[in-house]
């Protein structure tokens, strides 16, 4: 498929914070509040994680007007991809829009790369989002401000004060189920219903989807807490850190809320081991900021490509000649240094 020089392409991660990001900047395209020098006549929206944005770019050719990156760490391989959009479409202007300590980590590379760039660790891109649209002077709707503020709250793990509750619990059961069933079309509906600032219901098509979601992610829940005590009997203690390898016990989705929940079954800072495709990647469970110190570190020692997540959950994608003795010793000193 080819892209013209008339359309934006936002890209936005699969979970509430990016898809009412995707829905505040399809709002502000709409009403002009973004002014490029070439005319947006057109969006197209992508969920997506970094590793699928870069599919989405391959299966695409053409320069579009916009292309807008939310809620997407910046990761070696997006370095790769904007150097590459950069490089054939000099005319792209590239916006980037994300919290992700890896992004702010490398904010001046990511600058050199796009025509505008906002990050910050303390809000969620949506937020950001909000702050940049009220510098432009231009309001949001109130139906999007309330969507703005529980993604807020749900991504601090803020309670929410009394005439919020009820739109937390919308916004969070749209999460799972953009998150579980990772339909794009689902996605792209629910980012379109947000943009309208009108306060039109769901369909009853998607409100039977939350439905269904609610009931599977109960099956699934109780399927990882079985998982995780099943797992814990088999924990080894390296010193205040508790190492669980379930590279052949777990193959799915669900590895960062397995290291949560695990964490809380054995009471102490928790690493899981686990195989994703090609891949082995190290989840890290552990509170002050100790589990992107010890990514860092692992990155440093040789045994890393990348590390992401968040200050106190971090997921590590390890190298395939990676030595696991010596990833032991880094988290047995790390109970010394960071803990």
């Amino acid at each position: 498929m080819i892209w013209s020089g008339n359309e934006a392409i936002v890209v936005a991660d699969w979970d509430a914070d990016g898809c009412v990001s995707a829905a505040i900047l399809l709002y502000l395209l709409r009403s002009k509040t973004l002014a490029y020098e070439c005319s947006v006549e057109e969006v197209q929206l992508f969920p997506a994680n970094s590793r699928e944005t870069i599919w989405v770019f391959e299966e695409h050719k053409g320069c579009p007007c916009l292309v807008a990156f939310l809620d997407i760490p910046f990761t070696g391989e997006m370095r790769e991809l904007l150097k590459v959009i950069s490089r054939r479409c000099a005319s792209t202007k590239v916006l980037y829009v994300d919290h992700h300590p890896i992004t702010l980590e490398r904010l001046e590379e990511l600058k050199s790369l796009v025509s505008d760039a906002m990050v910050s660790r303390s809000e969620p891109t949506v937020k950001l989002l909000v702050s940049f649209a009220e510098k432009k002077g231009k309001r949001i709707p109130h139906k999007l401000l309330k969507y703005a503020e529980a993604v807020r709250l749900m991504e601090l793990g803020l309670k929410p004060p009394e005439h919020l509750s009820n739109i937390v619990k919308l916004v969070a059961s749209i999460s799972r189920a953009l998150k579980l069933e990772r339909n794009r079309e689902l996605w792209e509906k629910m980012a379109l219903w947000m943009s309208n600032p009108l306060p039109i219901p769901l369909s009853k098509s998607e409100l039977e989807v939350l439905r269904r979601v609610e009931e599977e992610l109960k099956r699934r829940d109780k399927e990882l807490e079985d998982a995780a005590i099943s797992l814990a009997i088999s924990a080894e203690k390296l010193g205040c850190f508790r190492f669980v390898d379930a590279r052949r016990k777990w193959k799915r989705r669900g590895a960062t809320s397995l290291a949560t929940r695990l964490s809380r079954i054995l009471k102490a800072p928790t690493a899981l081991l686990v195989r994703l495709g090609h891949l082995e990647v190290l989840v890290i469970r552990a509170r002050n900021a100790a589990a992107k110190s010890i990514g860092e570190e692992l990155i440093r020692e040789g045994l890393a490509l990348d590390v992401g997540g968040h200050p106190n959950l971090a997921v590590v994608r390890l190298k395939r000649d990676y030595d696991l003795s010596r990833i032991k010793q880094i988290l047995l000193q790390a109970c010394r240094k960071l803990l």
